[in-house]
C-alpha cells in the first residue's frame, strides 16, 4: 500500500499509510501502552519495560521482507493514533497442512483516547485489503482473553474464533 488510504473518524480525517522511520516515537508510545495493558492483566507473564519497542527493532521491522507496518495518522494534528503490523506467511509442502497464504497481524493498537472513533476499523480494513492484494487465503491474529474489548471489536469486524490456547497454572 503505497498511496494513502483516508477515512473519516468521528474526530476528523485519518490517513492509514505505510509506517516510516519518522513514526517511531508515536508507534513506540502505542506499543508501550499495549504492553502495559498486558503487564497489568498478566504480571505473571509480562515484565514491566521502560520501552516496549526500541528504535533498532522498529528499523528492522521496516526492512523485513513480507512484513507490513501501517500507521493511522491524524491529518489535523499529525499524531499517530494507531499502529498495526502484519506478516505474510506461506504454508507450502507441509505434509499435514493444505498449501495456503496467511496474513498474520502481530499487533494492532489504537491510542486509548481515540478508541471507538473508527481508527481501528480503518486499520483492520487496510490489512484485509492488503490480504486480498497479496492473494492470501485469510487474515489472522491472536487476542488475549483478558482483552474482551478487542475480542468484541474483532468479532464485529467479521473475524471468528478458530482456536483457543488454554493453561493450567501450577
Amino acid at each position: 500500500m503505497s498511496e494513502r488510504v483516508m477515512g473519516m473518524s468521528t474526530k476528523g480525517t485519518v490517513s492509514i499509510r505505510n509506517a516510516e522511520m519518522r513514526d517511531y516515537s508515536g508507534v513506540s508510545m502505542l506499543m508501550d501502552e499495549l504492553h502495559q495493558m498486558h503487564v497489568e492483566a498478566r504480571p505473571d507473564l509480562y515484565r514491566v519495560l521502560e520501552t516496549r519497542m526500541e528504535e533498532k527493532e522498529f528499523t528492522e521491522l521496516l526492512e523485513t521482507d513480507k512484513r507490513y507496518l501501517y500507521v493511522a495518522e491524524s491529518l489535523e494534528t499529525g499524531l499517530i493514533l494507531g499502529y498495526g503490523s502484519a506478516q505474510l506467511s506461506v504454508i507450502q509442502d507441509n505434509p499435514l497442512m493444505v498449501d495456503r497464504k496467511m496474513l498474520y497481524i502481530h499487533e494492532l493498537v489504537v491510542d486509548t483516547k481515540h478508541r471507538g472513533q473508527g481508527t481501528g476499523k480503518q486499520l483492520i480494513q487496510a490489512f484485509i485489503e492488503l490480504g486480498r492484494e497479496l492473494q492470501a487465503d485469510s487474515v489472522e491474529l491472536s487476542v488475549s482473553t483478558f482483552n474482551s474489548g478487542a475480542q468484541a471489536f474483532y468479532e464485529q469486524m467479521g473475524l471468528v474464533v478458530r482456536s483457543s490456547r488454554m493453561e493450567y497454572t501450577l
